[in-house]
């Protein structure tokens, strides 16, 4: 849940009923209330456009469209199977050569509700 807008003075999950605040040791503390997570929002689309700004930057963000390794090791992802999958599953995409392919890191199978 995002506390914002109508929701920033909760101190509760309307959902599951979690806490927004982690717990403090002192009980008339004048600290600080230490949040369990916070959500940063970064724009990707401009990010991603300043790749292309620059002539060096567009030629290695195309780099696996013009130059085939015949190496036996991987030096790219695109060597790998899990990039060429993809490419075969979703071909329309895969005939840019500009289209970014993104990976997710993390813990991408942490529960909806508070993301700890």
């Amino acid at each position: 849940m995002l506390y914002w807008k109508d929701d920033i003075d909760l101190d509760y999950c309307k959902f599951c009923g979690e806490v927004k605040y982690k717990p403090t040791r002192e009980r008339n503390s004048n600290r600080k209330k230490i949040l369990y997570a916070i959500l940063r929002y970064l724009p990707l689309t401009p990010r991603l456009q300043m790749l292309y700004i620059s002539k060096a930057t567009a030629e290695q963000m195309t780099w696996h469209a013009n130059n085939q390794t015949e190496e036996e090791y991987m030096c790219h992802p695109f060597d790998v199977e899990a990039w060429n999958h993809f490419d075969r599953t979703y071909c329309d995409f895969a005939v840019e050569p500009c289209n970014v392919r993104l990976g997710l890191h993390g813990r991408v199978r942490t529960a909806w509700a508070v993301w700890q």
